[in-house]
């Protein structure tokens, strides 16, 4: 998959977006979650996807400010949750890393 052009654009639309948190939480998606969870078939409609969706409504789902479903309408949802459950597992875990730090300090 890495040296597949469809990955290798993926890749570039995650890494490219207006907000850094955004950019941020995409390109980790794009390099852990995609090559396990999605075929080079997929890829073509999640590129479709990434340039489709507007970053404010992106942003609102990584952050966890709105739900993935409201957004159904608009986008596919598929993609949309799988982002949202990243994006929460990031969350948890720079929660984790904080409660850590202030715990040794």
């Amino acid at each position: 998959m890495q040296n597949d052009p469809r990955y290798k654009k993926t890749i570039f639309l995650c890494a490219r977006r207006a907000m850094l948190e955004n950019e941020l939480v995409l390109k980790k998606f794009a390099l852990e979650y995609v090559p396990k969870h999605y075929s080079l078939d997929d890829l073509d409609d999640f590129n479709l996807f990434l340039e489709k969706i507007y970053d404010n409504d992106l942003y609102e789902v990584v952050m966890g400010l709105k739900p993935a479903e409201s957004f159904a309408d608009k986008y596919n949802i598929r993609f949309l949750k799988d982002i949202e459950q990243y994006a929460s597992d990031a969350r948890k875990l720079g929660r984790k890393l904080i409660e850590i730090y202030e715990d040794e300090r």
